[in-house]
């Protein structure tokens, strides 16, 4: 910061001398005084000295209507040391005062909107049929009998549907065993409802980049390679998976601010793939934007958003027989899948112009909390947080109970909404 402020100063005299100059002000001095008491006409251990008027020379510039003087920085303390006279000591007080101006920040909320209702339905039959009985002979044309004595006999016909239904474990099923009859039947309907609010938010200081993650690092298998004695090796990267939120904001003159924000929130789904005969890498569920925009003060937009309306109707079937009507479901089946999704994101900037302001933008935010009050006591709080007690509001009295019967039926009511 100090030698930013001082690239600052040393720019805005050299501009004030440039100015000077083209007024009219004169060629400048003889040649400038020695800089100040112990200064001396170069920059010392900090930097170059510099004049407010005349002509340039090795050093500095000549003085005119202020001296020159000499800028050093203490690595220490990062203090900003000027040697020069007293007049020109007030006009590099009052160039760093103009300058040296508390930095405005940004409190940066985004907002995760995601509704996601399905209904699928599954079902199918499977059946195998034996037909014409023979007894099984050995190589010679024998008999084979069993133990008892009794001649072993086979199918000499097969009839049989493979859907995949047999195969499942989940849903409802129906299954007759005969000596040449197996018939399966499984029916399965699925009701899926997802809602997502999350809305993480930070502080970021104007034009410097902020991030905050909320979640787990996953290790993923980038690479494996097989040693000479067939020992597998593996290669694992650790990836954030959770809330991110990566921002840049800048706050312009006419208090727009223009951001580069990536939002991202991510999931495990729980599915896998399998990408080699050990190994199965999961599924990442992920909703994500990254853009570029430039959003009034307090406004709230929307940066990004879904809508999709699915529909898949997936039928397997034997030709011909599984087209009649109520007989073919004995020779089909019948996979349908309905979904909706609404997803949007929100944006929202809010400008704290100086450090007085936090205080009040704190109360604004922790006043949003609905567990927090509830779920600490006073001394837990107090230890911990200072000034709890301006931060943290107390929680609201509790409402009356509702009635549990009239609570059920209210339930029951919003659950069979899917079926509309």
């Amino acid at each position: 910061m100090r030698r930013q402020l001082f690239l600052l100063v040393t720019t805005a005299l050299f501009l004030a001398v440039t100015a000077s100059l083209s007024a009219g002000q004169g060629p400048g001095g003889p040649g400038g005084g020695p800089g100040g008491a112990g200064g001396g006409p170069g920059a010392g251990a900090g930097g170059p000295s510099v004049g407010a008027g005349g002509r340039q020379r090795p050093g500095g510039y000549d003085a005119s209507s202020v001296g020159e003087a000499s800028f050093q920085i203490d690595p220490k303390t990062g203090s900003l040391i000027v040697i020069t006279d007293e007049q020109t000591n007030d006009y590099i007080r009052t160039v760093i005062q103009n300058l040296d101006q508390p930095v405005p920040q940004v409190l940066i909320k985004v907002l995760f909107l995601e509704v996601t209702h399905g209904d699928d339905l599954d079902l199918g039959t499977e059946f195998t049929y034996h037909w014409g009985r023979t007894t099984r002979v050995d190589e010679y044309g024998n008999p084979i009998v069993d133990s008892a004595g009794v001649e072993q006999t086979t199918w000499r016909s097969t009839a049989q549907t493979l859907f995949g239904v047999a195969a499942q474990t989940d849903g409802a099923f129906y299954r007759l065993l005969t000596e040449d009859l197996e018939l399966t039947l499984r029916g399965l309907a699925t009701v899926a409802k997802l809602e997502v609010l999350s809305r993480p938010s930070i502080l970021a200081r104007n034009n410097e980049q902020a991030i905050i993650t909320l979640g787990n690092e996953v290790p993923f298998i980038t690479n494996s390679r097989v040693t000479q004695d067939g020992q597998i090796i593996n290669t694992v990267e650790y990836r954030d998976i959770g809330i991110i939120l990566n921002v840049t904001p800048r706050i312009t003159r006419s208090g727009l601010v223009e951001m580069y924000v990536a939002p991202e929130i991510s999931t495990l789904s729980g599915d896998t793939v399998k990408i080699s005969e050990t190994i199965e890498a999961p599924i990442i569920a992920k909703r994500a934007a990254e853009t570029v925009v430039m959003v009034p003060d307090g406004m709230t937009v929307v940066i990004g958003g879904l809508m999709e309306d699915s529909k898949t109707d997936a039928v397997r079937k034997m030709p011909i027989l599984g087209s009649i009507p109520w007989v073919g479901t004995a020779f089909r089946r019948t996979v349908k899948s309905n979904a909706k999704t609404e997803l949007l994101i929100f944006l929202t900037p809010h400008v704290v112009q100086t450090t007085t302001s936090l205080h009040a933008m704190s109360v604004r935010e922790t006043s949003k909390a609905a567990m927090a009050p509830t779920a600490f006591t006073p001394a837990q709080l107090d230890k911990h947080l200072d000034g709890y007690d301006r931060l943290i509001l107390p929680p609201l009295p509790e409402a009356k109970r509702e009635n549990p019967v009239l609570r059920a039926a209210r339930w029951v009511w919003d659950e069979v909404q899917i079926f509309k």
